[in-house]
Order: C-alpha cells, then sequence, then structure tokens
C-alpha cells in the first residue's frame, strides 16, 4: 500500500479524534438535568412553585399571606350579619325603631328590666291595675303599627312608650297624651308614686302601663 492511500484511510479517524475536544466542550455546555431551586435548575424544581408559596398554600389565620385560609370576617360574626338591634340611644327618644317589630322592644333595654310583675307591688294589687300581659301586648301591637303610643287601660290617657326611661332605684320617666297635651312625669315603680304623690285611679294605671314598658318581663 502507498503512503497516499495510507493516509486517506487513516485521515476520517483523525478527523474524529481532533473533534473529541470540541464535542465535550459542548456536552459541557448542556445543562444539567435541574436541582432544587438552583439559577439553572431548568425542569427541575422551581423556586416558589411548591406548597406554601405566597398566597397559594393553604394559609393561615388573618395573617397577611393568608391565601385561601380562614380569611378575617369570614364566618359568624361579620359586621352586619344577624339580628338588627336598637342603638340604646333609641330608649327614650320618642321615636320608633324598626327593630321593636315582632316583639325586639323588650329583649335590648338598655338598663336593668325584667323584674316587675313577677312578684306584683303593694300598690298595684291594691290599685286593680291591668296586667303586665296586657301592657305588652299593646306595645307589641303598637310596634307591629310602626307606631310609639298605646292607650293606657281604663284611661284617657295615651302613654309614649318610645318615651320611657329606666332611672336609678326602681323609677322611671315617660311622655303621655292628655286632654290634647304631652305632658312629662316621674314615677316610682317599687313605691307606686307618680311625681312624688301615691298612685291611684287612673295615675295607678298610667303608672302601671310606665313601669311595664321600663321594667316588665315583655311576654
Amino acid at each position: 500500500m502507498n503512503n497516499s492511500r495510507f493516509l486517506s484511510l487513516l485521515a476520517p479517524a483523525g478527523l474524529a479524534l481532533l473533534c473529541l475536544p470540541l464535542l465535550s466542550q459542548v456536552v459541557a455546555a448542556r445543562p444539567n438535568p435541574g436541582g432544587l431551586g438552583g439559577p439553572a435548575s431548568g425542569v427541575g424544581v422551581r423556586p416558589g412553585a411548591g406548597a406554601g408559596r405566597a398566597g397559594v398554600g393553604y394559609g393561615g389565620v388573618g395573617g397577611p399571606y393568608s391565601g385561601a385560609g380562614v380569611r378575617p370576617g369570614v364566618g359568624w360574626g361579620a359586621p352586619g350579619a344577624g339580628l338588627t338591634r336598637a342603638p340604646a340611644a333609641a330608649y327614650g327618644a320618642a321615636v320608633y325603631h324598626p327593630a321593636w317589630n315582632n316583639g325586639g322592644y323588650w329583649a335590648a333595654r338598655p338598663w336593668s328590666y325584667g323584674w316587675y310583675g313577677a312578684t306584683p307591688a303593694a300598690w298595684a294589687v291594691t290599685a286593680g291595675v291591668a296586667s303586665t300581659a296586657a301592657i305588652t301586648a299593646a306595645v307589641n301591637a303598637s310596634a307591629a303599627a310602626s307606631s310609639t303610643v298605646i292607650v293606657v287601660p281604663g284611661t284617657a290617657y295615651q302613654l309614649n312608650y318610645a318615651t320611657v326611661v329606666g332611672l336609678p332605684n326602681n323609677r322611671v320617666r315617660f311622655s303621655y297624651l292628655s286632654g290634647g297635651l304631652w305632658l312629662s312625669a316621674t314615677g316610682d315603680c317599687q313605691l307606686g308614686l307618680v311625681d312624688g304623690v301615691a298612685a291611684t285611679g287612673v295615675s295607678a294605671q298610667l303608672l302601671q302601663a310606665a313601669c311595664t314598658v321600663a321594667y316588665g318581663p315583655g311576654v
């Protein structure tokens, strides 16, 4: 075999040997299969994609990144939910409040209540006044009609039950209509006094109505 023929056979093999370093550099330049959060992770686990990413994980209770967790204000106790309660300022203001309908007047009175009528005071028994149940029914009927006035049983008086205010020491303040004039009075539900005078006759009926509105059981 002559030299030229031998060299022609060696040329491809030599070329391959010469290209090996270049191929190794190309292979070394390819990205690795990826790691856990590295800057060249490729198709591996990317930073932030796991459980607990801000705003996507299970969340917390009221945290700034609670995401899908329990959010503030959701569930029981949300503002405005449930029964509307008359503000304390509505009592004694002589105006009707929608929350008083359906018997709602009695449950939210802002002073101590519920004791009057459970054991009738001696003055009330002696005067033979209307029952607390009758007064309660009159107030509920008036509230259902969006009114603040009831007729005091056995009298020509009209009591504005929305003016009734409970005072310390079992006393009460109220306004009532008599002869076309609105008058104000203060009573003592324990001693049976109206403006310091023993209540008898129609004044006893008026005091019974005011005391029931202020301190009656509401049933």
